[in-house]
């Protein structure tokens, strides 16, 4: 009778084992392949900026197009400076000739105040449904040393909730990313 467990409990853990590689295998893919609210959870909210928006109610994403090392990593100090709330710091293969802002549209508050801290940025709109901006930087990005720390807005403005943000930065992208970002921070 021994014999006969022994026989049967390695096909049988071998099953078992299986059934939840399988599993996992289906419910990782699943998750990965999420459209971008249902990821993320709530796109955005309408807020009461009270007439003005500031930094500390926006949430940034910070790319390296160019060569500068470090670029980045800098930029993000910059704005931390000013209390934007930087989420994400990384490369991107995007190829730009400038400073690039990308957010739900090009006249959004939220990509006009960030835009004024770049010298020269150009402002993109891609539809994004969280409102979160990102920073595509090259190789001569030049920051504004004394930007305007706030713009006025008629009425409540949509944006990320407070919770989604951390204020330090981490490797977890919103799906609606322009680029394509690695997980090596610079």
């Amino acid at each position: 009778m021994r014999q006969v467990i022994r026989v049967i409990k390695t096909p049988v853990t071998l099953i078992i084992l299986l059934a939840m590689l399988g599993y996992g295998a289906v419910w990782g893919l699943e998750h990965a392949t999420m459209d971008g609210p249902t990821r993320s959870g709530t796109a955005c909210v309408m807020t009461d900026v009270g007439g003005k928006l500031t930094p500390p109610r926006v949430t940034v994403r910070i790319f390296n197009a160019g060569t500068v090392s470090k670029a980045a990593s800098l930029t993000r100090l910059h704005l931390n400076h000013y209390s934007f709330r930087v989420t994400q710091i990384g490369n991107s293969e995007r190829v730009v000739a400038n400073t690039v802002i990308v957010g739900n549209s090009a006249d959004s508050p939220e990509v006009r105040l960030l835009q004024g801290f770049f010298e020269g940025a150009v402002a993109e709109g891609d539809g994004r449904a969280d409102h979160i901006v990102d920073v595509i930087l090259f190789d001569k990005t030049k920051r504004v040393e004394d930007p305007a720390t706030s713009i006025p807005v008629d009425g409540p403005v949509c944006l990320p909730p407070q919770a989604s943000a951390s204020p330090s930065p981490s490797d977890t992208a919103s799906p609606s990313a322009t680029p394509t970002a690695t997980k090596k921070k610079k």
